[in-house]
């Protein structure tokens, strides 16, 4: 009588739970901000700060380069006092204009006395008490009167106008004082950030230009790192959540792996053509980015998708990608399963394995339904016909 053979395996019990597989990918660090600073006024260089040299760090505000600011001074002394001889000019405009406000109100006062008389004049004339000449006489004052009056409200109308012209002139001159203390200030070019210079193009006492380039720099806690993905990845981060996505950039030293954190902040506009795949860029922390330059080719792992309520197996345990066999009353059952990522020499699947069961991880040829297992360090169950078999057989 032949004896059924039973095979030895080791099982694992189904934990679900959330299981996301890293993507893995190389990139290369640059600069998020960079820099070329130029001169914004002609001059001597006077000085230059000795922190100022191609690979050294420079702190935000620090003096790079010092120019000659003799000029500038004077326009700026200039400038200022165009400015007083205007305020001066309106003070003088605007004192003339109450003046002759003042002026003004007396004639209007002349005026009205003078028709007060007139009419007065006139009322004595109808009675017989006053002659013509009298008439006539305070009628002529009336019209000079007028006329006085009139001539000041002219003159008004000039003093405002030209109050007017000696606003703009203030605010011409202050303008022209501005832009002279705009001059002066840009004699002293300074680091715009804390950053690190890659150019330097100026010495002691050379001439430079407006707008000439002195320098360029890079801003030293603003790198990132750019790597590319296929367009299927692509997508599947974009469903789940690009931006933020946390990134681990790391890079291999004599004394180990450097590793930086990060966050994915941008994409690429377009795809490359030559790869299909799509380029993202992560910033990374600013903390610890003095471990790193613009240029250094780094590994990049990123933050896999998030599978809810999921299985991760060894990839012993599928059979033609598609089930894995469970432990069923001492034999072989057959689950169906699906693959949802991969981890290594683990593979993240979605399947519904019944309460009690275990996985079986063993890899065996002779694998299939009903086939008998005995699971590894467990007591030997009886065989079939009531007879015990040892593992393997």
């Amino acid at each position: 009588m032949n004896r059924e053979r039973t095979f030895t395996v080791e099982v694992i019990e189904p934990a679900y739970a959330s299981h996301s597989s890293s993507i893995m990918a190389y990139g290369q660090v640059a600069s998020g901000r960079t820099i070329e600073l130029r001169s914004l006024v002609a001059g001597r260089v006077l000085e230059i700060s000795p922190d100022f040299a191609v690979g050294s760090q420079v702190e935000e505000g620090e003096v790079l380069v010092s120019v000659d600011p003799f000029t500038y001074n004077g326009a700026v002394v200039e400038a200022r006092a165009a400015v007083a001889d205007a305020e001066l000019s309106l003070a003088e405009a605007q004192e003339a204009y109450a003046l002759e406000q003042s002026a003004i109100a007396a004639a209007q006062d002349a005026l009205t006395s003078a028709q007060t008389d007139l009419e007065r004049a006139q009322s004595l004339l109808s009675s017989g008490a006053a002659t013509q000449q009298t008439v006539d006489t305070r009628a002529l004052t009336v019209s000079e009167r007028q006329q006085a009056l009139d001539q000041r409200q002219s003159n008004l109308v000039t003093l405002n106008a030209q109050i007017l012209r000696q606003q703009a002139a203030i605010a011409q001159a202050g303008y022209a004082l501005e832009a002279a203390e705009r001059d002066l200030a840009n004699t002293e070019i300074t680091a715009p950030f804390t950053g690190i210079v890659t150019a330097r193009n100026v010495t002691t006492s050379a001439y430079v230009g407006a707008n000439e380039a002195v320098a360029s720099m890079y801003q030293s806690d603003a790198l990132e790192v750019s790597f590319m993905v296929s367009d299927a990845t692509y997508a599947t981060l974009r469903r789940d959540g690009l931006f933020g996505r946390a990134v681990e950039v790391s890079r291999t030293t004599g004394t180990g792996a450097e590793r930086i954190a990060g966050r994915i902040a941008r994409v690429a506009p377009e795809i490359d053509s030559a790869t299909g795949g799509v380029t993202l860029y992560a910033e990374l922390d600013s903390e610890e980015t003095d471990l790193l330059r613009p240029g250094t080719f780094v590994s990049v792992e990123v933050e896999g998708v998030a599978h809810e309520n999921t299985l991760l197996v060894p990839e012993t345990a599928l059979y033609d990608g598609d089930h894995l066999y469970v432990t069923r009353e001492g034999r072989m059952a057959a689950i169906d399963v699906e693959i949802l990522d991969r981890d290594g020499a683990h593979v993240i699947i979605a399947a519904d394995i019944p309460e009690g069961e275990r996985i079986i991880t063993t890899r065996l040829s002779q694998a299939g339904e009903g086939v008998a297992v005995q699971v590894e360090g467990e007591e030997q169950s009886p065989g079939p016909g009531g007879f015990g078999h040892g593992p393997g057989g």
